[in-house]
């Protein structure tokens, strides 16, 4: 099926159950029950956490939040669960019974929510005291996230099918070509119009800049984007769903408007994965490089301070 039929309002596909919707859904509900966990630990330890390290025995919340209260081992343990869920990714690719369940994609939204959470629990299971082992594990923890974060932004740059098979450079052409004639039949919006938004750096151009500089410069059009869309919007709104779409960031009621922006956010997103394609593969296999043994390294350690905490009973990350 092509991208603009896929599109399409009232096309047979627009009507079946969206295959992803599941999907969607349970990783919504994992990063919601996350932030909210992590928001009641804040709002109700705030009072503990920022107390002076010599103050916060004689807190009356010190019994539950230190390393090995009630609240602070239920932490560690749940950060220790977070980090096997991390390396079940990894770990999809050797044990086929694990590889069967969901596509990769799946799989990565899953091990980012992990990832994320799991530094942020573990500061709570430390109450924000880290030191020896298991501060250093801690930190690298940190630089896995962080370059987690990156690796899922370049992951998503590159264009891929539902069966997250890359797409050829002739699939791509395709389906831009199709956009662009798409966007040139509708009556809406002039050629210039579209033009401030559909525009791309030249080949010329990126060939000319490092791949680092190529990353900064398609993060920056990324991140325009939502308001080039809500310009748009504004420019066929009447003052009141001008405000009502909060500046037309929000989808608006009129309905060809809505499948023209869907049909630009594509051309545009597609475009410029195109003529950033061959630098984003290369970061991407670079992040590669330095992401894993940062991963590795944090294993070995979280499993060394496991063993030290189960067998000499010490308090978790952290003292006492």
């Amino acid at each position: 099926m092509s991208l603009l039929q896929s599109q399409a309002p009232g096309s047979l596909a627009a009507r079946k159950k969206d295959p992803d919707l599941g999907h969607r859904i349970q990783v919504s509900i994992a990063w919601s029950a996350s932030i909210l966990l992590m928001a009641s630990l804040a709002i109700y330890g705030a009072s503990y956490y920022l107390l002076p390290i010599d103050e916060r025995p004689y807190s009356p919340k010190h019994a539950l939040l230190r390393p090995s209260g009630v609240i602070g081992l239920k932490l560690g343990i749940l950060g220790t669960i977070l980090f096997f869920i991390i390396f079940l990714y990894a770990l999809r690719k050797v044990i086929p019974w694990l590889g069967r369940m969901g596509t990769a994609r799946h799989w990565m939204d899953f091990h980012v929510v992990a990832g994320v959470s799991a530094p942020v629990i573990i500061a709570f299971h430390a109450s924000f005291k880290f030191r020896g082992i298991a501060g250093v594990a801690f930190w690298i923890m940190v630089a896995v996230a962080l370059s987690g974060v990156i690796g899922r932004y370049l992951y998503s740059l590159i264009p891929r099918s539902m069966t997250a098979a890359e797409l050829s450079q002739n699939e791509l052409q395709a389906g831009e070509q199709e956009l662009a004639e798409a966007l040139a039949s509708q009556e809406i919006y002039s050629i210039d119009q579209l033009k401030k938004v559909l525009d791309v750096p030249s080949a010329v151009h990126i060939r000319s800049i490092g791949p680092v500089l190529a990353l900064g410069e398609i993060a920056a059009l990324d991140c325009k984007l939502p308001f080039q869309v809500a310009g748009l919007r504004r420019q066929v709104s009447s003052p009141g769903r001008v405000i009502l779409s909060l500046g037309g960031l929000l989808t608006s009621s009129n309905t060809e408007v809505e499948h023209i922006v869907r049909l630009v956010r594509q051309k545009a997103a597609l475009s410029r994965r195109m003529v950033f394609l061959s630098h984003t593969q290369r970061v991407f296999h670079l992040w590669h490089v330095i992401h894993r043994p940062f991963s590795y390294a944090f294993a070995v350690l979280a499993i060394v301070h496991i063993v030290v905490v189960i067998g000499l009973g010490f308090g978790g990350f952290g003292a006492r």
